[in-house]
């Protein structure tokens, strides 16, 4: 569905600030981006990132932050739709992390649900993913 203008700026906002909070390494400021919510979900590109609820989502983003020394997010072309208080976006995502002083580079996909609750957009899902390196181009399976 077509978003409009203001919807559209409200939910790029949230990606922005979601970027700029993992990159300045703030917990609690992206909790506030998050619907408190037990059915909320968050799926990684690791076997063990499949995360639910508000107590989950906490452990998994404190992982990531004590984990890297420095994370540095770039989106690409942001892709947004909305329908009433619900909005969802795609992109690319480029993630820079420094690990134990040897820089990471994650090319991924990033989708993720919102709902608009007393004016401010809250994440209720999100899911990144890295395309398998094993898969050629043109081919629907890594064979």
């Amino acid at each position: 569905m077509k978003v409009d203008a203001v919807t559209e700026k409200e939910v790029k906002e949230v990606l922005n600030l979601y970027a700029k909070f993992y990159q300045e390494k703030d917990l609690d400021s992206l909790l506030n981006l998050c619907a408190p919510d037990q059915d909320l979900i968050f799926i990684g590109a690791g076997e063990d990132e499949w995360v639910q609820g508000w107590d989950e989502i906490k452990k998994g983003f404190k992982r990531d932050l004590e984990q890297a020394d420095e994370i540095k997010i770039d989106y690409g072309s942001l892709n947004i739709s909305a329908s009433g208080p619900v909005a969802w976006s795609s992109s690319t995502m480029h993630m820079e992390v420094v690990v134990d002083d040897e820089k990471v580079i994650l090319k991924g996909r990033l989708s993720m649900i919102l709902e608009k609750r007393e004016d401010k957009w809250l994440i209720v899902h999100l899911h990144f993913s890295i395309p398998s390196s094993n898969q050629k181009t043109g081919q629907s399976y890594p064979v």
